[in-house]
């Protein structure tokens, strides 16, 4: 019986261990390598049994490689002893290592988000870049340097496609599949679900000044989710509710009735605002929260960078469970269309199929 393609996905970080949109990215990504091809992650993260385990329990069908110290002779040597005929990086900041790899190894980066756009909405709110600066043209040429680019929503993949063209750009969506949570007929809860990213704890921040003193009702609580609960320093107001980072996700979102994301820069594709939609619930969202949904409008969720629109329609649905009802079916009907596993995975599941039959090919 012929083997599958061996993939070596390379990350920076231990997945996981879960917490944080990209982690839950590259675990929806690893977990779909795993049953298709041999899966072996490389990991530039201190790693032991421990996450093996973790990996197991998670039901991700991959092996595990600790990165030695010289990083990229090991990444040779797993590639060498695998037999690999596709590696894949998470993100951009690992393209050195892409560029030393075997001829006849599909290079492919995930990019997650595009790094200028990061670049230009920090520079809008007067952030210096978080990692590797690079306008839009510097991006490209690196981007040109590999087999294929993963691209997370419609716009990235749109730009990129145009100048390497579609067959190595690919859209590669965040993929959902969540059953609705049910309609709370009493309920008075805003939730948010984060990281502590920076962008995340800026937009708490212009909820709770902007937005949060509209609400005067006091059964109305707002509950935040995530490693943004632990570091984000709320207003004193016992409505207000912190929970850290749980990792049950039909607890978290099942606890709320209105979902929220009101950051308001970054780049790619928010995880929070597809999980919301995905799971059936009524979100209000800003401009940049909505970045990558295809089409957003009103019968769907909230788009609004306005604070008192914010307010006004996140009680309005809160007093309406009817409305709320009708809001959630739309979202989960969106979100199952948008970003199915099916529809997510099928370009980059194509291209790797076709490697297959390549080496297998050549191996005759």
């Amino acid at each position: 019986m012929t083997r599958p393609l061996r993939v070596v996905l390379v990350t920076h970080d231990p997945f996981w261990r879960l917490g944080g949109g990209e982690r839950t990215r590259n675990l929806a990504l690893s977990w779909m390598l795993g049953q298709l091809f041999e899966l072996h992650l490389y990991c530039l993260a201190p790693v032991g049994e421990g996450d093996r385990a973790l990996l197991s329990r998670l039901r991700i069908n991959a092996t595990l490689h600790p990165a030695l110290p010289e990083v990229a002779a090991g990444l040779h040597g797993l590639i060498d002893s695998t037999s690999a005929g596709a590696c894949i990086f998470a993100r951009i900041k690992l393209h050195a290592l892409a560029m030393n790899l075997p001829p006849h190894v599909l290079r492919i980066l995930d990019t997650h988000d595009l790094v200028s756009d990061n670049v230009t909405s920090r520079a809008r709110v007067g952030l210096a870049p978080w990692d590797h600066p690079m306008d839009f043209e510097q991006e490209m040429a690196l981007l040109a340097c590999y087999d294929h680019v993963l691209l997370i929503q419609r716009d990235d993949h749109r730009r990129v496609a145009a100048r390497l063209g579609p067959d190595r750009a690919l859209c590669v969506p965040h993929p959902v599949s969540f059953a609705r949570v049910p309609v709370r007929p009493q309920g008075r809860t805003l939730g948010f679900v984060g990281s502590a990213w920076q962008a995340n704890i800026d937009g708490l921040d212009w909820f709770a000044r902007e937005v949060w003193p509209r609400f005067r009702d006091d059964a109305l609580e707002f509950h935040v989710w995530g490693t943004a609960g632990t570091r984000w320093k709320p207003p004193e107001d016992a409505r207000i509710v912190r929970h850290g980072f749980v990792a049950d996700y039909r607890a978290i979102w099942g606890a709320m009735d209105v979902a929220i994301n009101p950051v308001r820069w970054g780049s790619g594709l928010k995880i929070k605002t597809v999980e919301a939609l995905g799971h059936g619930l009524p979100l209000v969202t800003t401009t940049e929260g909505a970045r990558g949904v295809e089409n957003p409008d009103s019968a769907n969720f909230c788009v609004t960078d306005d604070p008192l629109r914010f307010a006004d329609t996140c009680l309005r649905w809160l007093d309406s469970p009817g409305e709320r009802a009708q809001l959630g079916e739309r979202a989960h009907a969106l979100a199952s269309r948008l970003f199915a596993p099916e529809r997510c995975f099928v370009e980059l599941i194509t291209a790797l199929r076709r490697a297959e039959t390549s080496n297998k090919l050549t191996a005759r």
